[in-house]
């Protein structure tokens, strides 16, 4: 959970998101919650999250936190995930068909693991 918020300082990151998938809706509120705390700023400004049935973010969001179904649908949607620095795969060890799928979408990339 710190690790998103370590990547906020990055000079390579830019003006760009770092999104992080968590497995389960309840998880990903739960991480967005904490680290938007440990910045003392309320959840939606620097530190957002998405799932199926509830968004918190806006044009300020840099680290946004996202269920795998929600970052399939987003790389489904927009393979070179525009604005993106960083997607870090959370509870990677909790494998579903969604986190697999995001897996494999990310790593058949044509810039897949070079910087941009």
């Amino acid at each position: 959970m710190l690790v998103p918020l370590a990547l906020l300082d990055a000079p390579w990151r830019l003006d760009r998101r770092v999104v992080m998938a968590e497995p389960r809706r309840v998880a990903a509120r739960m991480a967005a919650r904490r680290m938007a705390a440990l910045r003392a700023e309320p959840v939606g400004f620097t530190v957002g999250y998405r799932t199926r049935d509830d968004t918190k973010r806006s044009a300020h969001t840099r680290v946004e936190v996202v269920t795998d179904g929600v970052l399939t649908r987003m790389l489904q949607t927009d393979l070179g995930v525009e604005g993106v620095a960083a997607v870090i795969l959370d509870e990677f060890h909790e494998r579903h068909l969604e986190t697999d799928l995001a897996l494999a979408l990310l790593t058949n990339r044509d810039d897949a693991g070079r910087p941009r």
